[in-house]
């Protein structure tokens, strides 16, 4: 028996015997240039052990990508503060920048009786990095009708006397 079956069929192994089969696992799948990754549905973030890592075909993503949930789930039996990410295998975007948007609840309520809400946006770039994070500010989605705006444009009506208020 493999590390990788031990380590998804024996509910007994040890989360450092969790955690090598996984990125075993990941390592013996990987391709330099392959056409899927594994990544957070969310933000894009592609967190160890599958960071910078592609594969070339979508099972062998998923393969991957069924281990590094494995190895996530045992590195937070060890670090509960862990991040937690919804992986799931994606074609390759050569782009390489994602941005999400969360709203969630607070808990307080605002002096209208409304529920009170945070909002957090994150600009994210090559799989692993997270370049900005925004929470409550005003974000502008600024796209054309085929393709993100000119950034020449958008600094012209920017200049052109927006209203303060």
């Amino acid at each position: 028996m493999t590390r990788e079956q031990t380590a998804t069929t024996d509910g007994d192994a040890t989360p450092v015997e969790t955690i090598r089969a996984a990125r075993e696992t990941v390592a013996a799948l990987r391709s330099a240039d392959g056409d899927f990754v594994v990544a957070c549905r969310e933000s894009g973030i592609r967190p160890e052990p599958v960071t910078d890592a592609r594969f070339d075909s979508h099972s062998d993503a998923q393969r991957a990508c069924d281990a590094a949930r494995r190895y996530r789930d045992a590195m937070r039996t060890l670090d509960p503060s862990l991040s937690r990410y919804d992986l799931v295998v994606s074609p390759v975007d050569e782009a390489g920048l994602e941005v999400a948007s969360v709203r969630e609840r607070t808990g307080r309520r605002r002096a209208n009786g409304l529920p009170e809400s945070r909002r957090t946006v994150t600009l994210a770039g090559t799989g692993s990095d997270e370049w900005l994070r925004v929470e409550n500010g005003p974000v502008v989605h600024l796209a054309g009708p085929d393709a993100l705006l000119d950034d020449e444009l958008v600094t012209r009506q920017l200049e052109s006397g927006l209203d303060p208020r």
